[in-house]
């Protein structure tokens, strides 16, 4: 997602030069920054909706992701997607059905435009729950019915994803028929308006107009339309005049919003053993609008702490920098402590910042609890070519830079609390 990004930005801000009579003013140009970093977010998710199929309907992923697909950055191995992008004005709900009691791992994230995960439903193949929501937008007053649980947001715009979790190749057919047993009704009197990227090339603007066109369907009082109000003077909620100098400002700051301005989520957290260990914030990100950002950028529909822990490591046991020319044992002696699954991933960095998988003999883009060696604890070779130690799990790594990525999804309190460490990264000589 990055690429799109990296446009000429220099060279478009130094273009955008202050009007006639008015000069540099550093604290217009922070607080347009701060301004453009709240904007990020929610353009990726305008984005990324517009691109959807349909809305209120959901789309099925029903293959796994592997090295040729490009779309999203760092994608997972792991599990199948269904998504819905969800269109509720007033006095319109939406019934999902979703079976939670399938005999596997199962997540229903509710996301705000603004990338927050404002409800969560998930069960590791038993639960107590129906599995049975309605979802209603601002300006609901009904009364739900009694077997379904009411989930209100406060925009008429939200996304509904749903995780599914699949073992290997010879389980994803099961896991696809778990995929179709998810119900949406969604009853409406009128068409639904829906939110797209506007067709204007000017970026600044677009992305203008992207958040505009959510925040007029967003509650005044919900968190997203209050830390909005400290940017009406760049013309976001279109709530006051644009000065000549608040426009120049707002142009430079989304013109140098890249990847560097913007930093990667491995910038937000803490060090274990080498491994990033990410800021509790992840997904209920609050005020922090560059965090928010960072994640929008390179993960973009995290789960909260509570569901999952992603942990991100570059560096050894020493800390020097991953490279392609080693071989690295882990060893998982104590897996991660998960009432759901865990799994390790290597991805390939490319020039513009982003990751994606490695295409290898095996066509092997993950290994964790899904393997019979790590189930209780084993150890992973990461490495280029086959490793010599024949009874290791053989994960492939890029021929450059890379990274790799522990997911452990329904983390028991043993490791949210991170008195589990995640295992050492050891180079072989």
């Amino acid at each position: 997602m990055i690429d799109r990004r990296t446009i000429l930005g220099a060279l478009l801000a130094a273009a955008t030069s202050y009007p006639a009579g008015s000069r540099s003013n550093k604290a217009l140009d922070q607080e347009a920054l701060q301004a453009a970093l709240f904007a990020f977010s929610i353009g990726e998710m305008a984005r990324v909706a517009a691109a959807s199929p349909a809305r209120n309907r959901f789309s099925h992923r029903r293959t796994l992701s592997d090295h040729t697909n490009r779309g999203v950055t760092m994608p997972n191995n792991d599990t199948l997607y269904s998504s819905c992008w969800l269109d509720l004005p007033t006095g319109v709900h939406a019934d999902l059905d979703i079976p939670l009691n399938s005999g596997r791992y199962v997540s229903l994230a509710i996301m705000g435009m603004d990338t927050d995960v404002l409800a969560l439903a998930s069960s590791n193949g038993q639960s107590t729950a129906t599995g049975k929501y309605r979802i209603v937008g601002p300006g609901w007053r009904k009364k739900a019915p009694d077997d379904r649980l009411l989930i209100r947001i406060p925009s008429a715009d939200a996304w509904a994803l749903v995780r599914i979790g699949v073992s290997d190749k010879q389980d994803l057919a099961a896991a696809q028929a778990v995929q179709s047993k998810i119900v949406s009704n969604i009853e409406t009197s009128r068409s639904l308006q829906r939110i797209t990227a506007p067709l204007v090339q000017d970026r600044p603007k677009r992305l203008l107009e992207q958040v505009n066109a959510v925040l007029e369907r967003t509650t005044p009082r919900s968190p997203l339309a209050m830390r909005a109000r400290r940017h009406r003077q760049f013309g976001l909620g279109k709530m006051t005049q644009v000065s000549p100098a608040a426009n120049t400002a707002w142009r430079k700051a989304v013109f140098a919003l890249d990847a560097g301005a913007i930093g990667d989520i491995t910038e937000f957290g803490e060090i274990i053993n080498g491994w990033h260990w990410p800021d509790k914030a992840i997904a209920q990100y609050g005020k922090n609008e560059r965090f928010r950002a960072a994640v929008a950028l390179s993960g973009l529909g995290a789960l909260p702490e509570m569901e999952a822990v992603y942990l991100t490591a570059m560096t050894d046991i020493k800390g020097a920098p991953l490279s392609s020319s080693r071989q690295y044992r882990i060893d998982f002696a104590t897996p991660p402590p998960v009432d759901a699954f865990w799994s390790l991933s290597a991805y390939r960095a490319e020039p513009d910042g982003r990751y994606f998988f490695i295409d290898n003999p095996l066509n092997r883009y993950a290994v964790g609890s899904s393997n019979q060696e790590l189930r209780n604890g084993g150890v992973v070779i990461a490495s280029t070519s086959k490793p010599s130690e024949y009874s290791s799990v053989w994960l492939p790594i890029a021929d450059g830079p890379f990274r790799l990525v522990l997911r452990a999804y329904r983390p028991t309190l043993t490791l949210r609390s991170k008195r589990w460490a995640p295992p050492n990264i050891v180079p072989i000589s």
